[in-house]
């Protein structure tokens, strides 16, 4: 779909909303109803003259969806606007099992052709026909997305058919960037491990991303030598300061600044006396300082391992 008329002049909605609108629940809904189809081959109503499928069995349908989804309500269809006000938006229940149903929904839309050589005018239908193209998956995502997007909301449904979250554009643009390719497998799946959990839409999960890339910063500290980690933090430190004046003082500061919010907070540690973290954007806030100075730190090992 084309931009429309307020997009090319005033340029397309900043992608920052968590919350989605019982109006954005409907347009979802919609779409799922115009692919009802491409769900036959699953849920088949099979022709009584040849078994033939020739439609999409709707009861059964709704009975999966419900089994794998059991907060959604199913049948699923449009909420009623005259109980909603315009700003009325989805609790986290049921924004996740939204979430969760375009994930299945994706997962089971396939390509379906009518067959013009077998029209039944007694029955009225004709026999279908499922090519081994993914066209009906491409629009669907597209369309999910383009209204996500029409309401500037920072999920999106990606090709691999997981919701996704995009990241604050600075963040993503470093992780896009970062080269993790150290000797040291383990440091290497702590920080793709964090930037896989990062862009999922679900707290916790980016509850455990902070937690994976606070492990890879305590595992980097004792990359030069496993045995100390203070002396080998101080390697670390001298190594990225280079002949920068000051920068390895700086630098001791943030180790220690970033040491303890992985102490103090329910980060890494769990006990009653941590304080937790009440608020997403402070986990972005805090996963894009630690990124940045794992990037900072990567960037010195990989040249240091490469040579």
């Amino acid at each position: 779909m084309r931009d429309f008329f307020s997009e090319r002049e005033q340029g397309k909605k900043e992608l920052k909303s968590e919350t989605i609108s019982i109006a954005v629940y409907n347009g979802i809904v919609g779409i799922f109803e115009k692919y009802t189809k491409n769900f036959a081959l699953e849920f088949p109503i099979r022709c009584s003259d040849n078994d033939a499928i020739c439609g999409t069995n709707i009861h059964f349908l709704n009975t999966s969806i419900k089994s794998y989804i059991p907060g959604i309500q199913t049948p699923v269809q449009l909420k009623n606007d005259r109980y909603f006000g315009d700003d009325d938006t989805l609790v986290e229940n049921e924004k996740y099992d939204l979430l969760d149903f375009i994930e299945y929904c994706h997962s089971k839309i396939v390509d379906v052709v009518e067959d013009e050589n077998n029209y039944h005018g007694w029955f009225q239908h004709y026999h279908l026909i499922f090519p081994k193209t993914e066209v009906a998956k491409e629009n669907f995502r597209a369309e999910v997305n383009r209204i996500f997007q029409r309401n500037g909301i920072v999920f999106y449904l990606d090709t691999d058919g997981m919701i996704k979250r995009h990241l604050p554009s600075d963040m993503n643009n470093l992780i896009q960037n970062l080269i993790v390719h150290s000797p040291d497998e383990k440091l290497n799946e702590l920080v793709n491990t964090a930037i896989d959990y990062i862009r999922k839409p679900q707290i916790e999960s980016r509850n455990i991303a902070l937690e994976k890339i606070w492990d890879a910063f305590e595992r980097i500290k004792t990359f030069y030598v496993p045995a100390n980690k203070k002396v080998s933090a101080a390697q670390l430190i001298q190594n990225v300061s280079g002949q920068t004046d000051g920068f390895d003082n700086m630098l001791e500061i943030e180790f220690k600044a970033l040491t303890d919010i992985g102490n103090n907070y329910q980060i890494r540690h769990f006990e009653t006396n941590r304080i937790e973290i009440q608020s997403m954007k402070q986990v972005d806030y805090l996963f894009y300082r630690m990124i940045a100075l794992i990037d900072l730190c990567m960037s010195d090992i990989n040249v240091a391992t490469s040579v």
